[in-house]
């Protein structure tokens, strides 16, 4: 998978629903070299797109932001999709104001 153009294109996406701040996304990949999916056939494959927010969007927004990921999951892993050798998630973890500290010094 090409993840930087899924990142920038995620992040356009956000960007667009006026519910996000270009200044405020942060993506990363994090791997696995351990894993057990299924039954544990080593040709699984497993994708999480964890969504990392500041407590306060509407159930509405947060769902077309889980929407907005999938779609996107889903045109890029296309090929493991067709071979039904994955699982695709996305997840909403609201971060509380006060207890998850940011210093961005990005303008």
């Amino acid at each position: 998978m090409e993840f930087l153009s899924f990142f920038r294109e995620l992040s356009e996406e956000l960007v667009n629903t006026g519910h996000a701040s270009l200044i405020g996304i942060k993506c990363k990949v994090v791997t696995s070299e351990v894993f057990y999916i299924a039954g544990g056939d080593p040709e699984y494959k497993m994708a999480n797109l964890l969504f990392r927010l500041r407590e306060g969007r509407s159930d509405e927004v947060l769902e077309s932001f889980s929407k907005i990921g999938m779609g996107l999951m889903e045109k890029y892993l296309q090929s493991d999709i067709q071979a039904k050798n994955v699982i695709l998630s996305t997840e909403i973890k609201e971060l509380k104001h006060g207890w998850d500290l940011t210093n961005n010094t990005i303008r």
